[in-house]
């Protein structure tokens, strides 16, 4: 790596081999916070003194004005006529020099600084019992008053039109700062300053390598709020011209705003790339300015909306301040970026959000005081806006509407983002945030959003795939026993790191779970989630569909409008009664109106438990939660009445490092709370499905249970490393895709093939369960079935193919890539518009199965 030096002192850049041009050094070196945030900072302060204020007054007019004041007061009545005057001369009669003249025929300070400002000084109008002259007089009065006004409309500042008679005094002393402005301000950057001590340790770190540059950054931040403080208490309080109705004066925008803007933005861009970048010293510089210009135009759009410079600056600071903490912490607690489809999942979000435990690291802080530094410096900008009629306010935000249209269709229908070379990582999101931006980046995984058909899709020529798919042959199902009751359970953040590594704990995680032998299917499903995301794996194993097709979207929440085939509306067309059960808040990923369109009779959530039932960390156990089973499935009036639940726990969800519990796991030659509570979690799962497997084992009426896990939970990295040897991005294909198996089994209280070690994915898993029910399937499970001889296993990363060979997509063969697009031609007609779906091939009816030839089984 060779480097270069500019003739910009702080511009030190970096050449790598591939002749890419990095971003400046000093913005990743310890000093990056000095330059990058601080410096910036300090500049933008300085570009906005207020007119009037001491600062102001000595750079334009010399040190020796220094302290010059200027006051307003709308009380004229005390004033002598010669202030009131409607014309001033240079000198009276006696050769005194006129007021506001020094002796030197020069304009005094306060004259002078009048002169510079904003407004032209308002004359007081007398009253009609007051002007007593001549018509002469009286029109030389009106003539001043209109030289006035258009004074003012060529200087841009709004003249106050509800009180026409206000005046405005000019006297030594700066803008009345009255008790009330110091207390708030006071107590504002007080707290800010008591944040950042209380915040001393994260600043300035624990190790060596962290202190060794955390004293300067706390010390930056110190400076910062009290330059801060001094500039808003003492001198960037601007001299907001008001009329006589105590109103504030609106000004022109000037055109260094623009730089002000465009500085702020700089900031914000940096301050979400501190908090969220690790790598951020290898990010190339166009994608830099690339996301500053996207801030840019976001700032443009505010601006124009809301008319004002100071609301939109603190507008995107607010933004994009809170969104560099809001990034951060979804992606430690998840393990996946924040995405446009969470604002949507909003109150699924506030609801677990209390089973974490939030902590601040240096940069969050940073983050944090930076921006309440510059909330206090916009806050303190005079009012500068671009109309002032209220037509113009129109005219000008129909124009921003008419641009955001325009914006939304080019965003969506132009490849902007492959023009600019960025490849879209839609299922390692994390990836392109890093690489080109978390602005950037964010925006282009957003654009693939939409529920867009495959390449080649048709209605006619999917029905010719469904058509020819019940034409091929199809075992009989593996047993003649119908179960009474059908219980399915997917059981939160049940994973086996078994699978990832050399996992050696003091005792064994899932000692039933490995005995169960008789009459049970066992081996792994593979998921397209990790982390979080619960319900794109509820959605394929009720559907059969893969959420393959659409990463990062959760189509609960996106593309359920109307009602929709799976396995809960296959088994109520065979008389089984449907129920769903979530022992947490049943809003969740929008499940009150999934449920009802996936054809659920029933939907059971924590409302329905008892008041002392057992919990764990807030939440309720895995033991709880199947005891609630038992007891539905004993209350019903009919014992033989067919019966399907569908349960989600909670027990297990992430928040691990919170201290309420404990457990008895460990890692052998590893330590970590976390890890070790969760796989303690995770051993209470294992002991409530023993209790639940033997309550059934003596049952009375046929009873089969499947059991899966919906994604491996979010643990450290430094974990996983562990126990594996390697990091994750240097694992080959099939060992990465086992961070994504999570164990699942079928057992039933009669006889149906035992099988171990079984690989298979989410979206095959309900068919497998129906297979051996001896309940007649669509025509949907019967292609799911013949599909899975071809391809045993699939999610977002490739497929294993019957040889047990994995794959990724980019690499597979023509026969398997034409079998996958054939899959996503029949989701996309399943999940698509109703008018245009293919019914029969998804709902069960009299005709399922029987176009198709079968052999023995």
């Amino acid at each position: 790596m060779q480097t270069y030096l500019t003739s910009n002192p702080l511009l030190l850049y970096t050449h790598k081999g591939s002749g890419a041009c990095t971003a400046p050094l000093f913005l990743f070196s310890p000093c990056r916070f000095f330059f990058s945030i601080f410096l910036p900072w300090c500049i933008m302060a300085s570009f906005n003194w207020p007119q009037g204020s001491p600062f102001w007054s000595a750079r334009k007019y010399g040190w020796k004005d220094f302290g010059g004041n200027v006051q307003m007061d709308f009380n004229t009545e005390d004033q002598p006529e010669s202030a009131q005057g409607t014309e001033a001369v240079s000198e009276d009669k006696t050769g005194t020099p006129a007021s506001g003249l020094e002796p030197d025929g020069k304009p005094t300070f306060e004259e002078a600084a009048y002169r510079e400002a904003d407004v032209a000084e308002p004359v007081k109008e007398a009253d009609s019992s007051e002007i007593e002259g001549t018509e002469p007089d009286r029109e030389a009065h009106g003539t001043e008053t209109d030289g006035i006004e258009a004074e003012r409309e060529a200087d841009g500042t709004e003249a106050d039109e509800t009180e026409p008679g206000a005046e405005i005094i000019r006297d030594a002393g700066h803008f009345p700062r009255t008790k009330k402005y110091l207390v708030f301000w006071f107590c504002y950057f007080a707290a800010v300053l008591v944040f950042l001590i209380t915040q001393y340790r994260q600043v300035v770190g624990t190790d060596l390598n962290d202190r060794k540059y955390g004293n300067l950054i706390f010390i930056l931040l110190a400076a910062a709020v009290a330059v801060t403080a001094g500039l808003a208490m003492f001198v960037m309080q601007p001299r907001k011209l008001r009329g006589k109705n105590g109103k504030e004066l609106k000004q022109r925008i000037r055109p260094w705003d623009f730089a002000i803007i465009l500085a702020a933005d700089i900031c914000a861009f940096l301050l979400i790339e501190y908090v969220n970048n690790d790598i951020f010293d290898q990010m190339e510089f166009r994608y830099m300015a690339l996301n500053v210009l996207g801030i840019f135009i976001m700032n443009m759009i505010l601006l124009f909306w809301l008319n004002s410079v100071r609301r939109s600056l603190m507008a995107v600071t607010a933004i994009w301040g809170s969104m560099s903490i809001a990034f951060y912490f979804v992606y430690l607690f998840r393990g996946e970026p924040l995405q446009l489809i969470d604002f949507f999942s909003i109150t699924t979000a506030a609801t677990v959000a209390g089973s974490y435990t939030f902590t601040l690291t240096r940069a969050i802080v940073v983050d944090i005081v930076v921006s309440a530094c510059l909330m206090a410096v916009w806050l303190n900008l005079r009012c500068h806006v671009i109309a002032k009629k209220l037509w113009g306010k129109l005219l000008m935000r129909a124009g921003v509407a008419v641009f955001m249209f325009g914006m939304y269709f080019f965003y969506l229908n132009v490849n902007w983002n492959g023009g600019l070379g960025i490849l879209t990582d839609l299922f390692a999101p994390m990836k392109t945030y890093q690489e080109y931006g978390t602005t950037v980046g964010f925006f282009c995984v957003a654009k693939y959003m939409r529920l867009t058909p495959p390449d080649g899709y048709s209605v006619s020529e999917t029905k010719k795939i469904a058509e020819d798919a019940c034409e091929e042959e199809s075992p009989n199902t593996t047993t003649d026993t119908k179960p009474v009751n059908i219980i399915c359970i997917m059981n939160e953040s049940w994973a086996d790191y078994r699978m990832v590594g050399d996992l050696e704990t003091n005792q064994p995680v899932m000692p039933y779970y490995d005995s169960l032998e008789d009459n049970t299917i066992k081996g792994h499903t593979l998921v397209c989630i990790r982390g979080g995301g619960t319900a794109k794996t509820e959605y394929e194993f009720l559907t059969g569909n893969s959420v393959k097709r659409f990463p990062g979207m959760v189509p609960y929440v996106s593309y359920f409008t109307h009602d929709e085939y799976g396995l809960a509306k296959t088994l109520s067309a065979q008389g089984y009664e449907t129920a769903a059960m979530h022992p947490y808040k049943g809003s969740n990923w929008n499940r009150y109106t999934a449920y009802r369109l996936l054809g659920f009779d029933h939907y059971y959530t924590e409302d329905d438990y008892d008041a002392d039932t057992e919990k764990v960390r807030g939440l309720i156990t895995d033991r709880a939660n199947y005891e609630k089973i038992i007891d539905l499935v004993n209350s019903k009036e009919d014992p033989t009445q067919p019966y399907f639940l569908f349960d989600v726990t909670m027990q297990n969800h992430g928040g691990y490092t919170s201290a309420d519990y404990t457990g008895d796991i460990t890692v052998d030659g590893y330590t970590d709370d976390s890890v070790n509570r969760y796989l303690s979690l995770e051993h209470l799962s294992d002991q409530a499905l023993e209790e639940l497997i033997e309550y059934f084992k003596n049952y009375d009426q046929p009873t089969i249970i499947c059991m899966f896990g919906d994604h491996y939970p979010a643990l450290p990295d430094s974990f996983t490393e562990y126990i594996s040897g390697s990091s994750y991005d240097d694992l080959p294909l099939q060992d990465q895709m086992w961070y994504y198996a999570t164990p699942f089994f079928i057992w039933a209280n009669y006889d149906i093939p035992e099988k171990e070690n079984v690989l298979t994915s989410t979206n095959f898993l309900s068919t497998m369960l129906l297979e051996n029910t001896g309940l007649q399937m669509t025509d949907y499970n019967y292609y799911l079935k013949d599909l899975q001889e071809t391809i045993p296993a699939l999610n977002h990363m490739g497929f294993v193919n019957a040889d047990g060979i994995y794959t990724a997509w980019k690499d597979g063969d023509t026969k398997s890539l034409q079998d996958e697009w054939e899959y996503e031609c029949l989701q996309y007609n399943n999940l698509g518009p109703k008018g245009r779906r293919i019914d029969w091939f998804f709902a069960l009816t009299e005709d399922s199965g029987k176009s198709r030839k079968t052999s023995g089984g």
